[in-house]
């Protein structure tokens, strides 16, 4: 699937769920504690998964071990990232393009 794909996939998905507000409500002024959520909502996820590493790294556990798990937290991560850009109407295969035109240029020094 393309980036594209799976944005409109999550949003069909989100467009069949609600909670305290509508799932794939835009963010606005007049809403911005969908944004908050979803910014809470990140971070647990990546707590999550840094947790895991945390219990890899101090030895509780080998990699392969936990790679399902650490694939299902990065998947969660990489979710609410498609909420947020879809969310903030934020075309995200734009927006990577031109951060990754800055980036060649901002780290030329360290090319191999």
């Amino acid at each position: 699937m393309t980036l594209e794909e799976l944005t409109k996939y999550q949003k069909e998905f989100d467009s069949q769920h609600e909670g305290n507000f509508k799932w794939n409500e835009k963010v606005t002024d007049s809403n911005i504690e969908i944004l908050e959520f979803l910014l809470v909502s990140l971070t647990g996820e990546l707590g999550e998964t840094a947790n895991i590493v945390k219990k890899i790294v101090r030895g509780d556990f080998k990699l392969d071990e936990k790679k399902d798990e650490l694939q299902e937290e990065i998947t969660d991560v990489f979710i609410y990232l498609l909420k947020l850009s879809y969310q903030l109407d934020i075309d995200l295969e734009k927006a990577y393009a031109d951060k990754m035109k800055k980036n060649w240029e901002r780290f030329s020094k360290y090319e191999k």
